[in-house]
């Protein structure tokens, strides 16, 4: 008996391709991380980051099966990154992981100033 078809999910991308701020501005990734690559890593309690975010609106079943992928697949040895503002800038995958393995902090670096987007908010 021929196995049923495998659903396919994307491949998952190195890093996500900008970050959005509260005020709608947008910032390369790769360079948030390069900016940063040098601030001290700390343990941040997972139960002091603002959580009420909605990383991925409208995702369907097969959206979603990448980013639960994502979470499984996580590093959590390499540290999230939280803006100016203490928001999560790069890392919710990790976060969401920690959180789902009862974890209560995790690691972070943070940035202390605000650069120029690469975007300016609509």
């Amino acid at each position: 008996m021929k196995k049923p078809p495998k659903v396919r999910l994307r491949d998952n991308e190195p890093l996500q391709d900008y970050y959005q701020d509260r005020d709608g501005a947008r910032y390369a990734v790769a360079r948030l991380l390069d900016d940063a690559k040098d601030l001290p890593v700390f343990e941040v309690p997972l139960a002091g980051l603002n959580l009420s975010s909605e990383p991925w609106n409208g995702e369907n079943m097969r959206g979603l099966a990448h980013h639960v992928r994502a979470c499984m697949n996580a590093d959590l040895s390499y540290p999230i990154l939280l803006d100016w503002n203490g928001a999560i800038a790069d890392g919710r995958h990790r976060v969401l992981k920690a959180i789902a393995l009862g974890k209560r902090t995790i690691k972070a670096r943070r940035m202390h100033w605000k650069p120029v987007p690469d975007r300016e908010a609509p």
